[in-house]
């Protein structure tokens, strides 16, 4: 019966396999991002003053030093040691998912996809100035990837795979399914098809709608609303956006240099 799943995966009408992958996936990617977001949150609360995961600030001076570095140290230690077994050096992160995507026919290790986890978690409980959205794409992705190694997929079901963790992921992290499409199919599969599409959002929906079960609906960030007093303001726009693309320009070319 599998047998017969990967020779229908293989023809231009898959799209009926390719949809199930998707849901599975995506309920995949949004319980890992459920455990990732519990092990930071269930440990800030601990330790942080009045169970404020954000209450960094009511730490005592002395804590807000030793937190951070003791926490880069032993992150340190753990990727070094890892680096010394060998078998290839430790990648984690956006980059890594499309280098992998881009070389490696969409196998993503198990190896860093644990040590994204135990990394990324212990990064954002000791204060590190980082975010969960590079760490949460990664173990999306990963996650994706390592059902269809587990299931011996082609290696173009696995990159819609990926691209599913990776909507997923996103969807899951900050309850934006939207965003996580878009995301997937401009950053991942750089292109938009209905092959592609189909799952894509099937896997984040169903990665927000398992979210919502544990953490609720509300958003991750509040914005307040918007809109414009007069077209005046058009004009100002325009020029802060092209100001802006140009900064955006310049810092990665100064990065690359």
């Amino acid at each position: 019966m599998l047998n017969q799943f990967r020779t229908r995966l293989a023809s231009v009408d898959a799209l009926p396999q390719l949809a199930a992958l998707g849901l599975l996936s995506g309920l995949l990617a949004g319980a890992v991002i459920i455990l990732f977001r519990l092990a930071i949150e269930q440990t800030q609360i601990s330790f942080l003053p009045g169970g404020d995961t954000e209450n960094y600030e009511g730490l005592s001076a002395s804590m807000r030093f030793l937190l951070p570095t003791v926490g880069g140290l032993v992150i340190g230690l753990i990727f070094h040691n890892v680096n010394k077994l060998g078998g290839g050096g430790v990648q984690v992160g956006i980059v890594h998912v499309l280098e992998r995507l881009a070389h490696h026919q969409s196998h993503l290790p198990l190896r860093n996809f644990v040590l994204q986890f135990v990394g990324a978690t212990i990064s954002l409980v000791s204060g590190h100035s980082v975010g969960r959205e590079g760490p949460g794409v990664h173990l999306g992705a990963a996650s994706s990837s390592l059902l269809g190694q587990w299931l011996r997929l082609p290696n173009n079901s696995i990159q819609t795979l990926v691209a599913c963790g990776a909507a997923a992921s996103i969807a899951a992290s900050f309850n934006t399914p939207i965003a996580g499409v878009i995301f997937a199919m401009e950053v991942i599969m750089m292109e938009y098809t209905i092959a592609g599409f189909a799952p894509i959002i099937l896997a984040a929906v169903s990665a927000t709608a398992l979210t919502r079960l544990v953490f609720g609906a509300e958003p991750a960030f509040s914005v307040p609303s918007l809109q414009l007093a007069s077209l005046v303001e058009l004009p100002y726009l325009l020029v802060m956006g092209l100001v802006i693309g140009a900064l955006a320009a310049l810092f990665i070319t100064s990065l690359k240099w």
